[in-house]
């Protein structure tokens, strides 16, 4: 076989395995960490959220009632869990407590879910899409 065949044949062989080794990347990858995902439920007294998460992590709520202005609370992440579910902590209105617990234990991707609590007003299932 001549040098100049052989060379060809090499370069298309390593070609073809990149584009395997890129199209596997694609399609089998999990959710990339700058993506944005939102996860909406309902409490049960009529406001209904949208957490969001962003770079690895949840970093607010935005609260929507009719008649309302919506609310935003700022997340800060706390601690992990014994079930290995990342906390997160913020506030309503600056004085009642939020929490929400990432069930996903931080693959967070869409069909996730996320359990938010509020002092006084009890805990909701969220569930995450893009």
């Amino acid at each position: 076989m001549n040098k100049s065949l052989k060379i060809t044949q090499q370069t298309i062989t390593f070609g073809l395995i990149g584009a395997g080794f890129a199209i596997a990347s694609t399609v089998f990858s999990p959710v990339r960490a700058a993506q944005q995902l939102s996860c909406n439920g309902r409490m049960n007294n009529g406001w209904s959220y949208n957490a969001k998460f962003l770079n690895g992590r949840f970093t607010q709520i935005t609260w929507n009632r009719s008649g309302q202005p919506p609310q935003v609370s700022t997340l800060t992440f706390d601690r992990v869990n014994g079930y290995g579910q990342p906390i997160y902590r913020g506030a309503f209105q600056a004085a009642t407590a939020v929490t929400l617990i990432d069930l996903g234990k931080g693959n967070v991707q869409p069909g996730s879910q996320v359990s938010v609590g509020v002092e006084e007003w009890g805990w909701s299932r969220g569930t995450c899409s893009i």
